[in-house]
Protein backbone atom coordinates (compact mmCIF):
# COMPACT_ATOMS: atom_id res chain seq x y z
CA UNK A 1 0.00 0.00 0.00
CA UNK A 2 1.29 3.42 -1.10
CA UNK A 3 1.89 6.21 1.46
CA UNK A 4 -1.64 8.63 1.28
CA UNK A 5 0.12 12.18 0.32
CA UNK A 6 -1.57 13.86 3.51
CA UNK A 7 0.97 11.39 5.41
CA UNK A 8 3.12 11.89 3.23
CA UNK A 9 3.13 15.67 4.05
CA UNK A 10 2.84 15.60 7.42
CA UNK A 11 6.68 13.97 7.30
CA UNK A 12 7.70 16.82 5.36
CA UNK A 13 6.03 19.20 7.66
CA UNK A 14 8.33 17.37 10.62
CA UNK A 15 11.06 17.70 8.69
CA UNK A 16 11.09 21.27 8.53
CA UNK A 17 10.57 21.47 12.46
CA UNK A 18 13.67 19.29 12.78
CA UNK A 19 15.50 21.63 9.76
CA UNK A 20 14.48 24.76 11.78
CA UNK A 21 15.36 23.75 15.03
CA UNK A 22 18.70 22.36 14.08
CA UNK A 23 19.69 25.74 12.50
CA UNK A 24 21.01 26.75 15.60
CA UNK A 25 23.15 23.87 17.58
CA UNK A 26 22.03 24.94 20.55
CA UNK A 27 18.46 24.39 20.24
CA UNK A 28 16.81 22.15 23.00
CA UNK A 29 13.85 21.42 20.55
CA UNK A 30 15.99 19.52 18.12
CA UNK A 31 16.06 16.73 19.58
CA UNK A 32 12.81 16.88 20.42
CA UNK A 33 11.46 17.07 16.80
CA UNK A 34 13.94 14.24 15.60
CA UNK A 35 12.36 12.03 18.29
CA UNK A 36 8.79 13.12 16.86
CA UNK A 37 9.63 12.82 13.37
CA UNK A 38 10.82 8.40 14.37
CA UNK A 39 7.83 8.80 16.26
CA UNK A 40 5.76 9.67 13.12
CA UNK A 41 8.10 6.95 10.68
CA UNK A 42 7.13 4.13 13.32
CA UNK A 43 3.08 5.44 12.99
CA UNK A 44 3.47 5.09 9.56
CA UNK A 45 5.00 2.17 9.21
CA UNK A 46 2.35 0.00 11.78
CA UNK A 47 -0.10 1.72 9.16
CA UNK A 48 1.56 0.83 5.95
CA UNK A 49 4.38 -1.18 6.46
CA UNK A 50 8.00 -1.63 5.30
CA UNK A 51 8.10 1.12 2.50
CA UNK A 52 11.50 2.65 1.19
CA UNK A 53 10.37 6.07 1.87
CA UNK A 54 9.93 5.47 5.63
CA UNK A 55 13.22 3.29 6.35
CA UNK A 56 15.27 6.08 3.85
CA UNK A 57 14.18 8.58 5.54
CA UNK A 58 14.62 7.03 9.39
CA UNK A 59 18.19 6.72 7.68
CA UNK A 60 18.38 10.13 7.37
CA UNK A 61 17.88 11.24 10.93
CA UNK A 62 20.25 8.65 12.69
CA UNK A 63 23.94 9.38 13.66
CA UNK A 64 25.72 6.38 13.37
CA UNK A 65 27.19 6.06 10.19
CA UNK A 66 26.68 2.25 9.66
CA UNK A 67 23.09 2.34 11.06
CA UNK A 68 22.23 4.91 8.39
CA UNK A 69 24.10 2.64 5.85
CA UNK A 70 22.06 -0.06 6.50
CA UNK A 71 18.68 0.84 6.70
CA UNK A 72 19.50 2.97 3.48
CA UNK A 73 20.91 -0.81 2.19
CA UNK A 74 17.03 -1.83 2.84
CA UNK A 75 15.43 0.60 1.60
CA UNK A 76 17.11 0.32 -1.71
CA UNK A 77 16.26 -2.89 -2.00
CA UNK A 78 12.81 -2.67 -1.22
CA UNK A 79 12.41 0.10 -3.76
CA UNK A 80 13.86 -1.84 -6.48
CA UNK A 81 11.81 -4.90 -5.57
CA UNK A 82 8.89 -2.19 -5.85
CA UNK A 83 10.33 -1.20 -9.43
CA UNK A 84 10.40 2.67 -8.30
CA UNK A 85 12.87 4.52 -10.08
CA UNK A 86 12.30 7.84 -8.17
CA UNK A 87 12.47 6.20 -4.80
CA UNK A 88 16.26 4.30 -6.02
CA UNK A 89 17.54 7.75 -7.51
CA UNK A 90 16.86 9.23 -4.03
CA UNK A 91 18.37 6.38 -1.76
CA UNK A 92 21.54 6.39 -4.27
CA UNK A 93 21.64 10.30 -3.90
CA UNK A 94 21.37 9.66 0.35
CA UNK A 95 23.87 7.08 0.05
CA UNK A 96 26.48 9.16 -1.50
CA UNK A 97 25.99 12.21 1.13
CA UNK A 98 26.01 9.24 3.57
CA UNK A 99 29.87 8.47 2.03
CA UNK A 100 30.89 12.42 1.44
CA UNK A 101 29.98 13.22 4.93
CA UNK A 102 32.09 9.93 6.06
CA UNK A 103 35.40 11.06 3.93
CA UNK A 104 34.60 14.36 6.03
CA UNK A 105 34.20 13.45 9.49
CA UNK A 106 37.51 13.34 10.99
CA UNK A 107 36.41 10.89 13.82
CA UNK A 108 35.09 8.38 11.19
CA UNK A 109 36.45 5.19 11.58
CA UNK A 110 38.27 4.31 8.22
CA UNK A 111 36.55 0.70 8.30
CA UNK A 112 32.96 1.67 9.03
CA UNK A 113 33.32 0.19 12.30
CA UNK A 114 31.71 2.36 15.20
CA UNK A 115 33.33 6.11 15.44
CA UNK A 116 33.94 8.69 17.82
CA UNK A 117 30.69 11.30 18.34
CA UNK A 118 31.90 14.46 17.79
CA UNK A 119 30.58 17.61 19.41
CA UNK A 120 28.62 18.87 16.53
CA UNK A 121 26.94 15.87 15.14
CA UNK A 122 23.28 17.98 14.19
CA UNK A 123 21.73 17.46 11.33
CA UNK A 124 21.67 20.78 9.35
CA UNK A 125 18.92 20.46 6.88
CA UNK A 126 15.95 18.68 5.73
CA UNK A 127 16.75 14.84 4.42
CA UNK A 128 16.85 14.36 1.13
CA UNK A 129 14.25 11.53 0.95
CA UNK A 130 11.24 13.41 1.94
CA UNK A 131 11.83 15.96 -0.67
Amino acid sequence: MNISQKDWDRVIEKACDVASATENDSDPMSEVHVEGMMALLGELEAKYGQQSRILATRADYLESFPERRALYEQALDLARKAHDGQAIEEILDSMSELEEEERAEPNASPNGGPARRSDNSGATGGPPSVS
